[in-house]
């Protein structure tokens, strides 16, 4: 890491995300009216729509659509929907989630650790609980009464000592991620090994009399 020069007053910093965002002009241009500089944007409406915001393609956030007791493996023995389960606050620690079992799920999961009188309730954790380094801060945007939210990964930091900025991108896998998501980790695996793949390929492989007739139809080297 560089040692950023905090006088700079174009460096990275929070509220990017809004002031750069593609709907505020950014381009100056020549008014033809006037000779003068003009702001625009060359950013279409279009083309500033944010990606979907869903737990496959971001996976900085957790995936709650079910909870889940796992093995010593971490494969899931019980999934429970999310109508079935409470926030649970104790006096000490860190809060989590818990959920009421039957008897068989009680059986399938192999789960000893119980409280309550009347009802037992059971801890259990979402498919993927959320990165302990994905930060959220709602604003307003503009001082209108629209809401803006800027996401950071406090796990990466620019020059500046600054948290990264996430915007609105997609996020397909990341090994900085606490607690861990193996299946974003087979994702970079699995790109890794066709990149080396790939750089095996040695020259002999490269047809050049081929590559020659596709870009030449109708001739002959």
């Amino acid at each position: 890491m560089g040692v950023g020069d905090l006088s700079d007053v174009e460096r990275p910093k929070i509220g990017d995300d809004l002031y750069q965002h593609p709907h505020h002009p950014q381009l100056p241009v020549m008014d033809p009216k006037d000779g003068m500089p003009r702001q625009v944007s060359v950013t279409s409406m279009e083309d500033s729509k944010a990606p979907p915001l869903e737990p496959e393609s971001f996976v900085c956030m957790g995936d709650e659509s079910v909870f889940v007791i796992r093995d010593q493996w971490g494969e899931p023995l019980v999934r429970i929907e999310p109508a079935r389960v409470k926030r649970w606050l104790p006096t000490s620690g860190t809060p989590g989630w818990v959920a009421t079992l039957t008897e068989a799920e009680i059986q399938a999961a192999g789960v000893y650790s119980v409280f309550g009188t009347d009802v037992f309730w059971f801890e259990v954790w979402p498919l993927r609980p959320q990165c302990q380094f994905y930060k959220r801060v709602m604003t307003d945007f503009e001082k209108t009464e629209f809401k803006a939210v800027e996401r950071v990964c406090a796990a990466q930091k620019t020059d500046n000592g600054e948290y990264l900025a996430l915007r609105d991108t997609r996020v397909y896998a990341c090994e900085h991620r606490s607690p861990r998501d193996f299946v974003s980790e087979e994702r970079l695996r699995t790109f890794d090994a066709a990149a080396v793949a790939s750089a095996k390929k040695t020259d002999e492989e490269w047809d050049g009399d081929a590559a020659l007739a596709a870009l030449n139809p109708g001739k002959t080297p």
